[in-house]
Formats: structure tokens, C-alpha cells, sequence
């Protein structure tokens, strides 16, 4: 049985007999049908395909940063009291963020990274409250921490990677995120019981995250030292992510409560962190 027996003569435009072939018009045609249906099956055979190595392949990652977050900005009502008798304060806080990247390579060292990535931000306040402003707080001090502030972001950036031996490299990378800040509203509030009376409140702040629906754009710079795991497909990486930004994730106002005054203002949370950044990469290709 020929190769050309496999296929139905009155689908074509043409009548197959052997290597002949009659056109529309009965003129003879030589077609070599076998010779090019061994060519593309051996084209297309694995063995004869280039094999990409685990540094040129593309990969996926898995990323965890965990870092700190900008403090909050407080713009107060009131002058800056000399003594702390009735103030706010902050610092840095927790964040953290779940990344999955697709790596593809261009050329060279150069990689095209695109990912999504989910990430949680708190804010910190720091309270204190002294027996002069109200009687309540001799020498209450206290640091109140809520990760309220969630966030979706669309990942890309250029990776420069570059392997010191077989199994061990780093990169740098320069990309930038576009999230989105889920739009909430959150409340703190601080009080205490008084003996046989209503509570006592002392402290009041509300915020609300991303009010205007914004999306927010922001530079990352990353700096990793990555592992390769035996024979394997799998990498380790460890380094460091930086995001900046000027954005204002969440806007609030406070108000601290004295005895004979309330003292108020307004807080500021930007988009601002810094932090370690680890997880695996796994190779689409062997190496």
C-alpha cells in the first residue's frame, strides 16, 4: 500500500497516482508526497528539535514578599505639644505579598517578566495618653497595628540573570506593578471602662482605603541570588524588592480625647515598602 492510498481522491483538487498528479486542466504534475511527509515528521521528531536548557528556558515563580510598609504621615490640628500628653504617632508596619511570574527569555541575560500578584498592608498607631490631658491615661502608652488594606496588581519588568557557575546566579530587575486597593472603610477605636459609668473614649481614627478607585502605578526594583536544586528543574531564589510611590492607599481622620479638649487631624497611608522577597522557580525546559 502506497502513503498517497491514505488519503480520499475525491477531497482533492487533484487525482494522486503515485508520485503523479493530474491538475484541473489533465496536465501531469510530479508532487514527491512521501519524501515531504518523512521531511516534516522528522522535523517535528523530538530528537531532532533544539533542546532549551534551564537557563534559557522560561520558567514559572512562585514569590513571597514579607517586608515593612511606610509609616503613617499625621497632620495635626494642634501644635505639637511639648510634653506628650495627648499625641499620636507611628511607624513602619507589616506587609506582605503573594507573586506568580511567568520568566520568558529575550536575549542573552535579558528576561521579560509578567505576573499577577496579591499583597496585605497594616498601618500603625501609637498612642499616648498622659493624666494631665485626661484622667484616664497616666502614662498610657500603647501600639495598635491593623492589616486592613488588601491590594490586586499586574506585574512586569526586564531581569537581567546572570550564573556564576552551574548552579548557582542572580538577578537584577527593574519592573513596575499596577494595583488596585480594594475600596473599604475602617474604623479604630480606643475607650476604657469607668468604675460605674458609661465607657470612656479616648481614642477615635477612620479610614478609607483608596476612596477615589484609583489604579495606582509604582517602580520595583528586585535584587535575587537564586539556587539551582541538583539535576532538577527547581530553583531557590532570596533577595530583596523594593516598591515607591507617592499614591495614597488609605485617608483617615483621628481624634484624641482629653479632658477638657479633643484634639484631631488628619493621616496619610502611601504606597510605600520595602522588604525580603523569596520562593521557587520552576523550569519549563530540562536542563
Amino acid at each position: 500500500m502506497k502513503l498517497h492510498d491514505y488519503f480520499p481522491q475525491r477531497d482533492l483538487p487533484f487525482k494522486l497516482i503515485g508520485r503523479n498528479a493530474t491538475n484541473a486542466t489533465g496536465q501531469l504534475a510530479k508532487i514527491p508526497v512521501e519524501p515531504l511527509f518523512f521531511a516534516i515528521l522528522l522535523l517535528f521528531s523530538p530528537g531532532v528539535l533544539p533542546q532549551l536548557s534551564a537557563q534559557q528556558s522560561s520558567s514559572l515563580e512562585l514569590h513571597l514578599m514579607v517586608g515593612q510598609s511606610d509609616a503613617v504621615w499625621i497632620e495635626r490640628d494642634y501644635s505639637m505639644p511639648i510634653l506628650e500628653s495627648g499625641d499620636i504617632s507611628s511607624g513602619a508596619s507589616p506587609t506582605f505579598e503573594f507573586q506568580l511570574r511567568h520568566a520568558m527569555p529575550l536575549s542573552g541575560n535579558w528576561r521579560w517578566v509578567n505576573g499577577l500578584a496579591f499583597g496585605v498592608d497594616s498601618y500603625k498607631i501609637n498612642l499616648f495618653l498622659d493624666k494631665d490631658f485626661n484622667r484616664f491615661g497616666p502614662g498610657y502608652s500603647e501600639n495598635y497595628i491593623d492589616a486592613s488594606i488588601f491590594h490586586f496588581a499586574l506585574l512586569t519588568a526586564i531581569r537581567y540573570d546572570q550564573s556564576f557557575n552551574e548552579k548557582n546566579g542572580f538577578w537584577v530587575q527593574l519592573g513596575l506593578q499596577a494595583s488596585y486597593f480594594v475600596r473599604s472603610y475602617v474604623g479604630l477605636g480606643v475607650g476604657v471602662l469607668s468604675n460605674g459609668g458609661p465607657n470612656e473614649q479616648l481614642f477615635d481614627a477612620e479610614w478609607t482605603i483608596n476612596d477615589a478607585n484609583d489604579i495606582a502605578f509604582a517602580p520595583e526594583i528586585q535584587l535575587a541570588y537564586r539556587r539551582t536544586l541538583g539535576q532538577s528543574r527547581w530553583r531557590l531564589f532570596l533577595g530583596t524588592s523594593v516598591v515607591v510611590s507617592r499614591f495614597e492607599s488609605a485617608q483617615g481622620t483621628f481624634q484624641i480625647f482629653g479632658d477638657n479638649e479633643v484634639r484631631s487631624g488628619t493621616l496619610q497611608k502611601r504606597w510605600l515598602k520595602a522588604g525580603l522577597n523569596f520562593g521557587a522557580q520552576y523550569a519549563l525546559a530540562r536542563p
